[in-house]
């Protein structure tokens, strides 16, 4: 027979137990993959995990119940981007949620405040397309989003939630590197018609308007970002220059120079040592030197930039998202 305190001390080692349940035992528990898991954390923050004095990750009863629910969801045909940010009852209402005659999910008059968005439909088309390399879905898709949606609503909202969908999927092997490619290519296609379509003359009509110049350093040929940034800046009525990925520094200077440019946004990946013709540090030190001391240098992307490369004292940001850069431009600079 247990005494009354040996009772309490194995309740208390369950309840302890069941707060630290490793990565192993969830992904028996879910379903989920493990590679999956790892990366909707490091992307989304779905769970953040206790860790144990060797670093691995201790997940409580709660976390595999929103992670249970999370994987659930996505299998019904949701995105992670969508429900990451759910809380744990809204998500035990969007599961409960039934398909209707035509096999969508209704959203009942308790959970109105969960609709599955245009934005949404769209996600989901396109990653189905893509699947089956359905092209021409994929063409339709996009081009139906821009006659529903807004221009910022395209970007936030579609593309970026779409490009770490996509990201996540060929990490865990569900989308191969051929997919992603072919989405890349029309997405740069469309991506380039809708900056296009944004008059680069609206800016006369605003007050205050500041020029910016949107590249990539030398050998960086990575433009989604800038592409996007370069969007966002016209949706802000900012006076726009694309000048597109691989820019040499000294080019780069006489633009600014000959557009007396206010600002410069640079995408700054990181490279592999083969590729990378000047480095981040020398790059931004060089267009310091060479560039009107009035520009600010706006930056985004991986690669490190010392703290000593501004010497003129000009104003130099870092942004971590695409989406902080959008705050910024918001606001004006």
């Amino acid at each position: 027979m247990y005494n009354v305190k040996t009772v309490h001390q194995l309740c208390t080692n369950f309840r302890v137990k069941m707060q630290n349940i490793n990565i192993k035992v969830v992904v028996q528990m879910t379903g989920i993959n493990e590679n999956t898991l790892r990366a909707w954390e490091r992307r989304y923050k779905v769970v953040v995990p206790n860790r144990a004095q060797d670093g691995r990750r201790l997940y409580s009863k709660k976390d595999v119940e929103k992670i249970s629910l999370l994987w659930k969801l996505v299998q019904k045909g949701y995105l992670i981007g969508t429900l990451a940010t759910m809380s744990l009852m809204k998500l035990k209402k969007l599961d409960n949620d039934k398909l209707n005659s035509e096999g969508h999910f209704d959203v009942s008059a308790d959970s109105a405040e969960l609709p599955v968005l245009k934005e949404q439909v769209h996600l989901n088309t396109i990653i189905e397309s893509l699947k089956k390399f359905n092209l021409e879905s994929i063409q339709h898709s996009l081009q139906k989003a821009r006659f529903e949606l807004s221009p910022q609503a395209i970007i936030t909202d579609l593309i970026l939630p779409l490009l770490r969908e996509v990201g996540i999927r060929v990490s865990d092997g569900n989308l191969s590197i051929s997919q992603e490619h072919l989405l890349s290519s029309l997405l740069r296609d469309h991506l380039g018609n809708l900056y296009q379509s944004l008059s680069p003359y609206d800016y006369k009509k605003k007050l205050n308007s500041k020029k910016v110049l949107l590249t990539t350093r030398e050998g960086d040929l990575h433009e989604f970002s800038i592409l996007l940034a370069a969007i966002l800046c016209r949706i802000h009525g900012f006076e726009t220059y694309y000048l597109g990925p691989n820019m040499p520094v000294g080019d780069l200077a006489q633009a600014c120079e000959q557009f007396k440019i206010d600002a410069v946004i640079l995408g700054l990946a990181n490279l592999p040592a083969q590729q990378e013709f000047i480095s981040a540090s020398d790059f931004i030190g060089e267009l310091d030197q060479l560039a009107p001391k009035k520009i600010q240098f706006l930056c985004g992307g991986a690669a490190k930039v010392s703290d000593t490369a501004i010497k003129s004292g000009r104003k130099f940001l870092k942004f971590a998202t695409i989406r902080d850069l959008e705050t910024f431009l918001s606001n004006k600079m």
